[in-house]
């Protein structure tokens, strides 16, 4: 079995690793335990044999009770242990302490992770010190994989988008560059007037057509914050160029699939770091992206062609309309 329970992007970083296990060991079963939030990024993925989805209790929707998210992962933790997993790998290039007694209450063979005080591991358990060398998170997470036996160049990540992808309108004549506006974290995001100036100044050469991908919600949403309004505004702005919103009809419910459909579709993308640039690099698009205060050599974006801007503040509303125009005029000529 395979622990990981967090960000959309950190996920991804974990499936080359998978891919490269299925090469070594065709017949192995692997079983990936991950929680609600994320689990869209891993379907239909035929290296897994089986999904346990975890919910957090941050992620519960408003009708369920505690009780009942409690019972869920008693239930889970039960079946997990009828399985008897021969190992159990915490794929994360940091130290996971939950992770642990999670997969110690699963009660495999054996476990193997980072971890800094061994005191938490038995004798038959691999835990290897945290490294902190500069190293990308899938090569870290790959390096767990190691330890039973994969090898090899590391695939690049896994990513499958719908048998039935909603095209729009799309001018299948232009070249479609996606611009993703979100971004979890406020000191990462880009000034709204300026996706619009790029756009504009881009939109000058009549090759392009753009799509705008966002966060589903809206501002105020005290759980799950989206950029509903700065979508709405940034569609207002481009008024007489060949932009749309993907998916076109706005709706609460837009999903993380339609995030993968809609970018399956585009030929670039420009993006701050975050889910929508981890999962543009595992559908393969060359990226242009805006970094904050974030380790480069971890959280690049994996396998694929790249401009990244980063401005010397660590802030990425200091990146300037210039510096993104000519990243992209040279991604694209590269």
């Amino acid at each position: 079995m395979i622990i990981r329970r967090d960000n959309i992007g950190d996920l991804l970083c974990v499936t080359p690793s998978i891919r490269a296990l299925k090469n070594t060991y065709p017949g192995c079963n692997v079983t990936l335990l991950v929680n609600s939030y994320n689990r869209n990024v891993i379907a239909n993925n035929p290296d897994i044999n089986k999904i346990e989805v975890y919910t957090k209790a941050k992620h519960k929707e408003s009708h369920v009770s505690l009780f009942l998210i409690f019972l869920k992962k008693f239930k889970m933790i039960l079946r997990l242990r009828r399985s008897k997993f021969d190992y159990v790998i915490i794929a994360s290039a940091s130290e996971r302490v939950r992770d642990w007694r999670l997969a110690k209450l699963c009660k495999p063979k054996s476990i193997i992770g980072y971890l800094n005080n061994k005191k938490g591991a038995k004798k038959e358990d691999i835990a290897l010190d945290v490294e902190n060398k500069n190293s990308h998170e899938v090569e870290r997470v790959f390096n767990l994989f190691k330890q039973v036996g994969v090898h090899g160049i590391i695939p690049p990540m896994q990513l499958y988008p719908s048998d039935n992808i909603n095209i729009q309108d799309i001018d299948d004549s232009r070249r479609v560059i996606g611009i993703n506006i979100s971004t979890r974290k406020e000191s990462q995001r880009w000034p709204l007037k300026n996706f619009f100036k790029l756009i504009k100044e881009l939109s000058k050469n009549q090759k392009f057509t753009f799509l705008i991908f966002w966060s589903p919600g809206s501002r105020d949403n005290p759980k799950h914050p989206g950029d509903d309004e700065n979508a709405i505004e940034l569609i207002k702005l481009c008024k007489n160029l060949p932009v749309s919103l993907y998916p076109e009809t706005w709706r609460e419910s837009n999903t993380l699939q339609e995030l993968i459909d809609g970018l399956s579709l585009c030929d670039y993308v420009v993006t701050p770091d975050g889910g929508a640039m981890h999962i543009s690099a595992a559908l393969q698009k060359p990226i242009v992206c805006f970094f904050g205060d974030v380790d480069i050599q971890h959280w690049y974006p994996w396998g694929v062609k790249y401009k990244l801007l980063q401005a010397k503040s660590y802030r990425v509303k200091d990146i300037s309309i210039d510096q993104a125009v000519n990243s992209v005029i040279k991604l694209i000529n590269t």
